[in-house]
């Protein structure tokens, strides 16, 4: 019993000789006041029916008039802290089990115990060795005993920092397969306002999935300074790092494990969850577009413009208005989409074919055998380019079909049909036989 606990007892008794303490009793109207109470059924604060001796009430109204209110809390127990069940010797070897092995669980601490002969089989119960746990902060399922300190914290500004993720939606049938699919949700979450700079479903937990939403996040609320991400393929790849370089946005991840770090989104997905995603009727929603449709219908019409404790009671929308000015624009707008594009070098085979992300393109036949330097859009998987000098060569998808009608004269070189130097081998070589001395005496 703790001490919420020994106050509440203390109050349940109160109520039952309220009365009784609160007037001057006559001599000889205590003893039938008392047995009358005790023939009645009181409820505790545990909605529990309890019958109380008379002796009982006796010790309670006496309890108060030389202690008052504390007087009728109940004592604790003389060996609080201590198990009954287990001797300090065996408490602190369960101790030192779980130390030793944090992932050990109760019932294999308990079995290890019986097997070694240091407690008898049945004598102790699982829920013996969970409390002496408990009360040397060694419970749950997975401890770890050097975690570091958590403080509450925000940025100091909007548009400082996003924290991005994704969440797993309903079962829908993904048009391109024509197979039903898990849809992934990405959404990004401004750590000052708790605002959704963007959110979208789709098929595929993919690194190009996430890059598109974080284009269309720029696009609609500026360039962040600072992404907050987990250690997901998807936001770990390599044109993310090179996107984030150019845009001059620094790049975090997470602690693996470490879902807490990124607790306002995780809190915005539950809040999704309850309102939208758990209560979605899959009858009418059937299509990515009505997933998203509704899933905005949310973000705009209720989470932006519903006030949050954790803003003071403020919404989103209105703290991300006040630190509108703080929020860092791209200098040309027109010139966004080519930030989200990114390099890569190839050697291109004899067939005229450069292979870039398992897919083989077309090369110029001038470019076969050499270092091919190839230019690819980060939202559009089709659109990769050779870069030959300042000119930039669109590049298409080999169509070995067609190609098998394909012409393969080729044009003669100029350069092979003329003798620029003048020098043959074969006749300088005979000259050289003739004249060894080659003219030299003359």
């Amino acid at each position: 019993m703790d001490d919420d606990d020994r106050t509440q007892e203390a109050l349940f008794r109160h109520s039952i000789l309220g009365d009784l303490l609160s007037r001057k009793l006559r001599q000889g109207e205590l003893r039938p006041s008392l047995k009358e109470l005790s023939q009645r059924t009181f409820e505790d604060y545990r909605k529990r029916p309890r019958h109380i001796a008379y002796k009982t009430l006796e010790e309670w109204f006496y309890k108060y008039r030389h202690g008052g209110f504390e007087g009728l809390k109940p004592l604790p127990r003389s060996d609080q802290g201590r198990s009954r069940a287990l001797d300090p010797e065996t408490e602190r070897l369960i101790v030192d089990l779980k130390r030793e092995d944090p992932g050990r669980s109760s019932p294999l601490i308990l079995r290890e115990l019986e097997l070694a002969g240091r407690i008898s089989r049945g004598e102790v119960r699982v829920s013996v060795i969970q409390r002496a746990l408990k009360r040397h902060g060694l419970s749950g399922p997975r401890v770890h005993l050097e975690r570091p300190a958590r403080y509450r914290w925000e940025a100091s500004m909007c548009g400082e920092l996003w924290q991005g993720d994704a969440l797993h939606g309903p079962v829908l049938i993904n048009p391109a397969t024509g197979r039903p699919q898990r849809s992934i949700v990405f959404g990004l979450l401004d750590d000052r306002s708790r605002l959704i700079p963007y959110i979208e479903a789709g098929f595929g937990e993919t690194s190009h999935r996430f890059l598109s939403v974080f284009y269309n996040a720029i696009a609609r609320r500026g360039i962040v300074r600072s992404l907050l991400l987990d250690n997901h393929a998807s936001f770990t790849s390599y044109d993310l790092r090179v996107l984030c370089a150019t845009l001059n946005i620094r790049l975090v991840h997470s602690r693996p494990g470490d879902a807490p770090s990124k607790g306002k989104i995780e809190r915005f997905w539950r809040s999704l969850r309850e309102h939208v995603v758990d209560r979605l009727n899959l009858k009418e929603v059937t299509t990515i577009d009505e997933l998203n449709l509704r899933l905005w219908s949310y973000v705009e019409g209720e989470y932006h413009t519903r006030p949050h404790s954790s803003l003071s009671g403020k919404t989103p929308l209105e703290v991300w208005e006040s630190g509108a000015d703080d929020v860092r624009w791209p200098s040309d707008p027109a010139r966004l989409e080519s930030a989200f594009h990114a390099e890569v070098e190839r050697t291109a085979r004899y067939d005229s074919t450069v292979m870039w992300r398992g897919v083989f393109y077309e090369v110029p036949p001038y470019m076969r055998g050499r270092k091919v330097r190839l230019r690819y859009s980060l939202l559009n998987l089709d659109r990769v380019s050779a870069l030959d000098a300042n000119v930039e060569i669109p590049l298409r998808r080999v169509n070995a079909v067609e190609n098998a009608h394909r012409s393969r004269v080729t044009l003669p070189n100029p350069q092979a049909e003329q003798s620029t130097t003048g020098l043959n081998a074969p006749d300088l070589m005979l000259k050289n036989f003739i004249d060894p001395k080659g003219g030299d005496n003359e």
